[in-house]
């Protein structure tokens, strides 16, 4: 047992100094420590800041009486035991004494004091002060003892505890590891040893690690910081290595040892072997991936089938060109697209030939898009028609699109709406017959790769119906064109025969009636006309057989040096005659020559085909015909003011019985430009044309000269041939 201590603290509290000497006088003892307070606050402040035996306290203080000093003494917890003696110099004031009673003195002494009292009382209170100190101090032992006799039961369980947990966790297939707060492993099981084949000192720490497939670790290890960090459960999944250097998949699963205050002090966790259970859910996912897969697949072959079912339907219903465009843009608002549009190519650029949408209005919708010419540009539309390769946009703005399509106000796609584009070229036989545009509108919405082959198939099989509407088109109009011109040339032929005919029976009928005197040149005049007639057969027959030589590639050419203007002049002469029945006169501007190498005959029917035509289109106007050499070729012009060519047939006079105006008016095969213009190409030469209704045309012919020799003179009469800028007029 321990003493008590050496001193004990009293405190003395007076405002009078000469009081405080005679308390310290009376109280003098080797075992007291006398501290003195002159006021009520420098007394708290002193019990503020140390334990004392016993008060000393003086009723009247010039600042807090000694009742007040004792009130706030006994309010704290603890002072409120320590014994208070009120100290007073009244005698007669019993109101006093009950009230020092009341706030908790336990005795009251009046002034003079009396030393022996004093000393007395005081002694008293310092020995039940020093006992009960010792009464402490044995219950802080005792208390002492008792939580070491615990603590040796709790170690005693905890490591009865430990020993029964440590032969459970390696009694049971998971790998169990228990770790610290910071999350290093400081026990593993023996399970754990004998899956990696590694020391515990391996293991210990964060040397567990090196098990870890290193494709799992990164993920793996940063989730479980997250979880020190955090206090919550980790559960993750990771392949660890076994001793034989397989890797397996395992179930990590921890929770956090928690104190009684709820704080983590550990973790403890295992891991479970899933590497089975996982492969075969993998097979199981992987056999249900393919089974709704090909489900999708099936119903997706389901709805292309149905849907090419119907386009072929739709598209095969009419041999119309019109109908299948309207078809096919129908079709595919309905079924792939919020709304579409079709171009067709066409000579020299493309055509917008048919729009649809699948909540509007049919035509009021293809009028907003109605048929216009396009330009073959190199974006959008326009690549797709050059190249025929598909463009998808798998997400896009309106204004993308509205540049794709070639709309020069991009709010008009804007009010429309556009999320995905997909343009498709309709191709067939390696032709490309045109594009169809397609949108979806909503946000969500757009093409899937299964949506971009239907198109395509949809696309090729509108194709094909649109070549053929096309070829049957071209059959119709070449059959018409046939028929026409079986008309056109038993006309032609049999006007010759007979005229041919009616002189031939004219001459017999005169010689008949003369009997055998008919004058000479009665005779020779009728022969003349008759020679005329056969004439004109002869150039109708030799105007087919041209036409069926360039057909078979059989035009041969026999060149020689050829003066162009001799060969101007002459078929002028020739058709002078022809000129004046017209009405036609003619302007023939022409240098000295412009020589050569050509073939002359041919070369003869060109200026006579284009003379003749000039005179049957421009009656009673006059023609003009000049020649000009720029030094690499010749130019000749034909110049007319008859009825001129409309702008829409100016691509199509140079086809086969091709004519720009009706057979009733003006009569011919419809052959003669074609003829010219397959006699230019043979040569290397060109013809170009143009003209207006009403306003006459120009034809100029552009034949290659043959390269000067160092030094040599032009042609004579050289000059610069002029431009081909308007019509004659």
């Amino acid at each position: 047992m321990s003493t008590a201590p050496a001193t004990t603290s009293i405190l003395l509290v007076d405002d009078q100094p000469e009081n405080l000497a005679a308390l310290k006088a009376i109280l003098v003892d080797e075992s007291y420590r006398l501290v003195t307070a002159a006021s009520g606050r420098d007394a708290l402040l002193r019990i503020l800041s140390e334990d004392f035996a016993v008060i000393l306290l003086d009723v009247r203080l010039p600042d807090i009486d000694g009742f007040e000093v004792a009130s706030l003494v006994k309010q704290r917890e603890r002072s409120r035991h320590t014994p208070i003696i009120f100290l007073t110099a009244a005698t007669d004031d019993l109101s006093a004494i009950y009230r020092a009673y009341a706030v908790g003195g336990v005795d009251y002494l009046l002034k003079p004091l009396e030393p022996e009292v004093v000393q007395a009382k005081v002694a008293v209170f310092v020995e039940l002060h020093r006992r009960g100190e010792q009464i402490k101090e044995q219950a802080e032992l005792l208390r002492k003892a008792e939580q070491r006799r615990r603590d040796a039961e709790v170690e005693d369980l905890r490591r009865a505890a430990q020993a029964r947990y440590q032969n459970l966790a390696d009694a049971i297939p998971q790998c169990v590891f228990t770790a610290k707060l910071d999350g290093s492993v400081d026990y593993v099981s023996s399970r754990w040893l004998e899956y990696t084949g590694l020391a515990f000192e391996a293991l210990r720490g964060w040397g567990w690690q090196a098990a870890v497939h290193p494709n799992d670790l990164n993920q793996f290890v940063s989730k479980w910081r997250r979880c020190i960090e955090s206090g919550e459960p980790l559960q993750g999944e990771c392949r660890l290595r076994s001793r034989h250097g397989a890797y397996r998949w395992h179930l990590c699963q921890a929770v956090p040892e928690r104190d009684v205050w709820k704080r983590v002090v550990g973790w403890l966790g295992s891991f479970t072997d899933i590497d089975d259970s996982k492969r075969h859910e993998q097979e199981r996912i992987h056999l249900l991936t393919r089974e709704r897969a090909a489900r999708a697949e099936a119903e997706a072959a389901v709805r292309r089938s149905e849907l090419l079912a119907e386009a072929s339907s739709a598209f095969s219903a009419s041999l119309d060109e019109a109908s299948v465009a309207a078809a096919l843009v129908r079709i595919a608002a309905e079924r792939i697209c919020t709304w579409c549009v079709l171009d067709l190519r066409k000579e020299g650029g493309a055509c917008r030939v048919a729009a649809a949408h699948r909540a509007r209005d049919a035509a009021r919708f293809a009028e907003r898009f109605g048929p216009r010419e396009l330009p073959l540009a190199e974006g959008g539309v326009g690549a797709v028609l050059t190249s025929g390769r598909p463009d998808l946009r798998v997400e896009c703005a309106p204004r993308d699109v509205a540049r794709a399509l070639d709309i020069d106000d991009p709010g008009e796609i804007q009010e429309l709406g556009a999320s995905s584009y997909l343009c498709v070229p309709l191709v067939t036989r390696g032709n490309v017959l045109g594009a169809l545009s397609m949108v979806w509108v909503e946000p969500g919405e757009r093409f899937e790769p299964p949506d971009f082959a239907v198109a395509l198939d949809v696309a090729q099989r509108a194709a094909l119906c649109l070549e053929n509407a096309r070829l049957l088109r071209l059959t119709r109009e070449a059959v018409q064109i046939r028929e026409d011109f079986v008309a056109v040339a038993s006309h032609e032929l049999r006007t010759p025969l007979s005229a041919l005919v009616l002189q031939i029976q004219g001459l017999t009928r005169a010689i008949g009636r003369a009997d055998g005197g008919l004058p000479a040149e009665q005779a020779l005049a009728k022969l003349a006309q008759a020679e005329a007639q056969i004439e004109r057969l002869t150039r109708l027959i030799d105007t087919l057989l041209d036409v069926t030589r360039i057909n078979s590639g059989q035009l041969e050419l026999s060149l020689e040096d050829v003066d162009l203007c001799d060969v101007a002049r002459e078929v002028a002469g020739r058709l002078e005659s022809e000129l004046e029945r017209a009405g036609c006169s003619l302007d023939l501007d022409v240098p000295e020559s412009a020589i050569g190498r050509w073939d002359r005959l041919r070369i003869d029917q060109v200026i006579t085909n284009l003379l003749t035509n000039a005179i049957k289109y421009g009656r009673g106007k006059p023609i003009q015909m000049r020649i000009s050499v720029d030094g690499k070729s010749a130019v000749l012009q034909v110049m007319d003011q008859g009825i001129g060519i409309a702008q829409e047939y100016i691509a199509r006079i140079f086809g086969r019985f091709e004519r720009a105006a009706p057979t009733s008016s003006y009569g011919g095969l419809g052959v003669g430009l074609y003829i010219v213009d397959q006699i230019l190409r043979a040569h290397g030469g060109s013809i170009q044309v143009e003209s207006a209704p009403g306003m006459g045309a120009r034809f100029q012919v552009a034949l290659p000269l043959p390269p000067r020799a160092a030094g040599s003179p032009g042609p004579r009469g050289e000059r610069p041939g002029s431009p081909l800028t308007g019509p004659a007029g």
